[in-house]
């Protein structure tokens, strides 16, 4: 497997010493451990349903390749404002007190008639699961991703290119007709989506769901 430029910044394994020096007092701030399993990263592909206005997001390269083969039923691309690059793969992380910081599984549910819902987090996920046995768990590791603060702040990540910060994925609900969610990277888009009524879900006032590479 031919590693990217943006996984090998990722995934490279530097010194406490280097990671001591080189990060501000103030930041959380992680590098990655010398036994991490090597982690892939794959775009995350968003789609729109005009009819419906639904929002759909997948990294799964056989569902993107059906959906813009036969455009699955009036779905289409969105502009590359809202997509975003995962882990595909588990990866570990550690904190400057010497903590493990795993990559998490993001589960992936779908919600009838024509929604899903994401999640990096495990105790939300099983929650989920509980309390609405009527939506589908399509797959527990949709993709990889790490978890912000309970403010919604991402972590940092220092590679061997330096600093690479992990952006905000932020989760939408449209509160309103066939429920839906809609998760985007674009603070703008964000904005945009409150403004017409979707509720922001997640860490924070922000609703940050999870974080990914930038």
């Amino acid at each position: 497997m031919q590693r990217t430029a943006l996984a090998t910044a990722l995934l490279a394994t530097l010194s406490i010493a280097v990671l001591a020096s080189a990060a501000p007092a103030s930041a959380r701030t992680i590098f990655l451990m010398s036994d991490a399993p090597y982690a892939d990263v794959a775009p995350v592909v968003e789609y729109h349903h005009a009819g419906k206005n639904l929002f759909f997001i997948t990294s799964d390269p056989a569902e993107v390749a059906a959906i813009d083969a036969n455009g699955a039923g009036g779905w289409a691309r969105t502009s590359n404002r809202a997509a975003f690059v995962a882990l595909t793969e588990p990866a570990t992380a550690r904190d400057a007190s010497g903590g493990k910081l795993p990559a998490l599984p993001v589960c992936r549910f779908f919600v009838p008639p024509a929604s899903h819902f994401f999640s990096a987090s495990p105790v939300e996920c099983a929650a989920v699961r509980g309390a609405h046995p009527k939506l589908v768990l399509e797959t527990d590791a949709a993709f990889f991703a790490w978890l912000p603060d309970v403010s919604g702040t991402c972590p940092t990540v220092l590679g061997d290119s330096g600093f690479v910060d992990l952006q905000p994925v932020y989760r939408l609900w449209n509160a309103q007709g066939e429920t839906n969610h809609r998760y985007t990277t674009d603070v703008v888009e964000r904005a945009a989506m409150i403004s017409t009524g979707w509720v922001a879900e997640g860490y924070g006032d922000a609703g940050v769901a999870m974080c990914v590479p930038q």
